[in-house]
């Protein structure tokens, strides 16, 4: 029988392990080091990172993300400079932020206040 762990989470909700895109500069942080990087996309439990140098695979990684807070992770896959990453622990705050982003009846409250 081939069986294969899956990458993400399996669940019942509509945004269960949904990958959203999100193109904006980061930090990954290892050992002490920083390095810039591109978060490519990202979900709950992971994010897809461009990062053009090399990193230690093994170390314990933070990736920061604009205002958030340092996100714990490990290093899932590497594809030349294309880097998957495993979050320690779930980030509901991606789904959240991208809820309200598009949410069109928060549109309106934003339009409501500003009148």
């Amino acid at each position: 029988m081939n069986v294969r762990k899956l990458r993400r989470p399996a669940g019942s909700g509509p945004s269960a392990g949904r990958r959203y895109r999100a193109n904006c500069p980061a930090e990954l942080k290892a050992r002490g080091a920083r390095y810039s990087c591109s978060v490519i996309d990202l979900s709950t439990s992971g994010a897809c990172i461009r990062i053009g140098q090399p990193f230690p695979k093994d170390a314990q990684l933070w990736l920061i993300v604009d205002s958030m807070p340092p996100v714990a992770a490990v290093q899932a896959w590497r594809k030349g400079d294309h880097v998957g990453l495993c979050f320690l622990k779930g980030q509901e705050w991606v789904a959240d932020s991208y809820q309200q982003r598009f949410d069109p009846a928060a549109w309106l409250k934003v339009e409501a206040n500003s009148e």
